[in-house]
């Protein structure tokens, strides 16, 4: 991967990660109900998939060589690696240093959501106290806990990525 297409991924990802630093700070400001929505998880999909996409074309169009199925996915790769990792490390200061208050309360809000999900499901009394209590007895924002979900969004990411990647590597017209 050539030094432009680095810096150009890894500002990107800075870009990334400002974003949904922002998108947190502005949803703990007016209502901390909002981050147990499923609207914001696709916000925050949307978002990591467009400035991924963006990061990865850029680096094409800088790229004075042949732009390989690798150039593309390490572009897209560490914009998203770079944008989870800050956001990760200002959820982890938020929830756990700033106000683990707010960290409770998110906790209680998803329990609650939880629950309403379960009874649709049917699910009986008994089987939805069992997974209330398993979900009090989690620490939601946790070292492991963040790094395990850091992980897993890392994962959903790169096989993204790969796709990314095919879309927009160039074929080696010599050896065809």
């Amino acid at each position: 991967m050539e030094q432009s297409s680095k810096k150009l991924a890894t500002s990107y990802g800075v870009y990334l990660g400002i974003s949904l630093i922002l998108i947190t700070v502005l949803i703990y400001a007016f209502d901390i109900s909002l981050m147990t929505e499923w609207y914001l998880m696709v916000l925050n999909l949307i978002l990591i998939l467009v400035l991924g996409t963006m990061a990865v074309k850029k680096a094409k169009t800088a790229s004075t060589t042949l732009f390989t199925f690798k150039n593309a996915f390490s572009a897209y790769f560490l914009t998203v690696v770079t944008g989870l990792f800050i956001a990760t490390i200002f959820s982890l200061i938020l929830f756990n240093l700033i106000d683990p208050e707010a960290a409770e309360t998110l906790k209680e809000l998803s329990m609650e959501k939880q629950v309403e999900m379960l009874e649709n499901f049917g699910m009986t009394e008994a089987q939805i106290n069992e997974a209330m209590i398993k979900m009090q007895e989690e620490e939601t924002f946790s070292i492991k806990n963040v790094t395990i979900s850091f992980a897993s969004q890392l994962i959903f990411f790169s096989i993204i990525g790969l796709i990314i990647a095919l879309i927009f590597r160039e074929k080696d017209k010599t050896n065809a």
